[in-house]
């Protein structure tokens, strides 16, 4: 039996220049649905399940040179679904770069502003480990021993060997979800603490690159990764300019959550929260599982603090 992820992902919410183009955008890009809308949010994702709350508020796109967000991916359930997906993206001429990790297939573009989206199949079962390339590059290498860098070029004839006529059409999957989040952090260091202290488990480091990637005790060991390639000691993303707001950690025992707390004693309880701050200026809510999560799982929410 496969070990699970002891911490999983609820929705991501992004403050946005137009609210309902953005829903618009994921609605004809993926096929996500508009689950329900609040004021200036709107909820999108699957049948199941929102992914996304889209904000309003932004006035500007999203602003280079900060910490915060580097990217949301999405996760697939199957290679079917991910083949699907490109062929939806090739069909609408949108702007894409597929690229392969080894470890996973990728599908990065931007939302219409300008914030990063991945689609990501995991593939752990082609992937064996790392070791230093030249410079301060990694080399990947693959479980049949082939060696290549972190990422280069997909082969879309593969990926295509799984489509279906007409798939494209089909709404988003059930089984798609928030997979992991990359984040852009002003100390490599101290956020590396930081997110170990939630009870992530380091399972790459490599300050030369100024990168690191978190696992969660399943297979797929990246599900938050953090560079400082913005810039070291880079503020948060400023208000009115498009950026997370926050996003959901969901922690599958009350004793994961009780250890976090306790490796975090400034987290201040309001009301069914509980918050505290990383080093880069993120804000996260610690809470009980909504309605609808199995009963023994909690949640923790981060916020990016505004400026």
């Amino acid at each position: 039996m496969v070990d699970q992820d002891f911490i999983t992902f609820g929705p991501v919410h992004l403050e946005v220049r137009d609210p309902e183009r953005t829903a618009r955008f994921w609605q004809e890009l993926a096929g996500f649905e508009r689950r329900a809308s609040d004021g200036g949010s709107i909820e999108v994702g699957t049948a199941e399940e929102t992914l996304l709350v889209l904000h309003g508020g932004a006035r500007t796109p999203y602003l280079q040179g900060h910490s915060g967000l580097y990217h949301v991916a999405i996760h697939p359930p199957n290679e079917r679904d991910f083949a699907r997906l490109l062929k939806r993206f090739m069909d609408l001429r949108y702007r894409i770069h597929p690229t392969d990790h080894t470890f996973s297939k990728s599908i990065y573009l931007d939302d219409p502003d300008g914030i990063n989206i991945e689609f990501t199949l995991e593939t752990p079962e082609r992937f064996r480990g790392v070791k230093p390339g030249v410079g301060n590059r990694l080399v990947f290498i693959g479980t049949d021993g082939s060696e290549r860098p972190g990422a280069f070029a997909l082969d879309l004839e593969q990926v295509f060997r799984a489509y279906e006529v007409g798939s494209e059409k089909e709404p988003a999957a059930k089984g798609t979800k928030v997979g992991h989040i990359h984040l852009y952090v002003g100390d490599l260091e101290k956020a590396r603490d930081f997110y170990q202290s939630l009870g992530m488990e380091l399972a790459r480091w490599w300050p030369p690159m100024q990168v690191a990637d978190f696992g969660a005790g399943g297979p797929f060991k990246h599900r938050i990764a953090i560079n400082t390639w913005q810039g070291l000691g880079a503020p948060p993303s400023p208000a009115g300019s498009a950026r997370m707001r926050h996003f959901e950690m969901r922690f599958d025992t009350p004793g994961r959550l009780q250890a976090a707390l306790a490796a975090n004693p400034p987290a201040v309880e309001n009301g069914d929260f509980y918050e505290i701050t990383d080093p880069s200026g993120i804000k996260l809510r610690l809470a009980k599982a909504p309605t609808g999560q199995h009963d023994t799982k909690q949640v923790a929410m981060s916020e990016t603090i505004t400026t």
